[in-house]
């Protein structure tokens, strides 16, 4: 009796084994599905970087939009390239500063007196409030280097030195709050015996967490 028992069980579990064999190819199909990734984080191009240095020995300011675009903050590195690598020649004769401060336009600080549009009329905000602005720059702060009236070391210490790496200005670990723009301004200076050449300039922004 026993016997016939265990035969018949082994039979049982022998075609349940072999039923599972045969099924498991068809069990499941593959679905694919083309995921696009952009950057979290991204510089607007309409006001982009924009300079006018025509001669050496002048100067420029220059406003920059950038917006993170998802639900959290996002430390980054901001990188300013300084490149006339096609004709040989250095940042040495450039120096250049970078200022959030503008950031308190757009929230209606300050002396807004002239000001409709922050986009619009930043440099005006900035000549009524020139005391406001802390600068990161490529070097110590001098009225030769950096001669505009609006780039002042108020109280010397609003003036911030961080060297160039190269042809690479770096500010390290900004952060960009979730799902809000900011600004910054961008001033550029060169030195009157700056060689003759064409100069790119270009920003970019380097998530680090």
């Amino acid at each position: 009796m026993n016997k016939k028992l265990m035969s018949f069980a082994f039979v049982f579990v022998f075609a349940i084994a072999l039923t599972t064999a045969i099924l498991v190819p068809y069990l499941s199909n593959t679905v694919e599905e083309t995921v696009i990734v952009e950057s979290p984080i991204t510089i607007d191009e309409e006001i982009g970087l924009e300079l006018t240095i025509t001669h050496s020995g002048s100067d420029d300011f220059a406003l920059v939009k950038i917006t993170n675009h998802i639900e959290r903050d996002i430390t980054a590195n901001v990188e300013l390239t300084v490149d006339g690598s096609d004709f040989g020649y250095s940042t040495e004769g450039i120096a250049v500063a970078i200022t959030d401060d503008i950031n308190y336009c757009f929230k209606q600080e300050g002396n807004m007196d002239g000001v409709t549009d922050c986009e619009e009329d930043y440099m005006t905000w900035m000549e009524n409030n020139v005391d406001w602005n802390d600068w990161y720059a490529n070097e110590e702060y001098s009225e030769d280097a950096f001669f505009s009236e609006l780039v002042v070391n108020t109280d010397k210490n609003s003036f911030t030195s961080l060297g160039y790496n190269g042809n690479l200005f770096t500010l390290p670990g900004l952060n960009f709050p979730a799902e809000e723009t900011v600004y910054g301004v961008v001033y550029v200076t060169t030195n009157p015996a700056l060689a003759e050449a064409t100069y790119e300039f270009g920003m970019t922004i380097v998530p680090t967490q």
